[in-house]
This record gives C-alpha cells, sequence and structure tokens, in this order.
C-alpha cells in the first residue's frame, strides 16, 4: 500500500475539493434573498415550537438542527 500513496496526488485532490467547496459557497452566498429574511424571522418570532421534518438524510439533520435551535433556546422537534 506504501507505493499506492506514492503514485497519488494527495494535496492535489484536497485542493480540488476546497474549490469545489469554495464555488459551492459562492453559488449558495448568491441565492440569500428577502425570503431567507423572512425563514429566520418566522423562526426568531415563533410564540410556540418549531417543528422540522425530513426522511433518511433529511431527517437526520433535522434533528441536529432541531438540537441546535433547543440549545440556543428555540424550542423545536423534528419529526
Amino acid at each position: 500500500m506504501g507505493s499506492l500513496n506514492k503514485k497519488i496526488n494527495f494535496k492535489k485532490i484536497a485542493k480540488e475539493v476546497i474549490d469545489l467547496e469554495i464555488k459551492a459557497l459562492q453559488k449558495l452566498k448568491k441565492t440569500l434573498n428577502k425570503n431567507f429574511d423572512k425563514a429566520v424571522n418566522a423562526i426568531v418570532n415563533c410564540q410556540s415550537k418549531v417543528i422540522l421534518c425530513g426522511v433518511g438524510k433529511s431527517g437526520i439533520i433535522a434533528s441536529k438542527i432541531s438540537a441546535t435551535l433547543s440549545s440556543i433556546g428555540t424550542p423545536s422537534f423534528s419529526l
């Protein structure tokens, strides 16, 4: 296995991955608009619990977001 690792340029691969992530974040940045503000305000001003839902991977993410919201004082749960 030692000889295999010498043939692969891990540093180059890492830089390519980072470049892809930068491009994705730049694209995401361009999509933020007034709807983002509306969503954040809706969560902040919620008078009861915030409910998140998802199936599979999105369900796991919903659970993590719910835990984060709960930890900062916004009651929430996931389905």
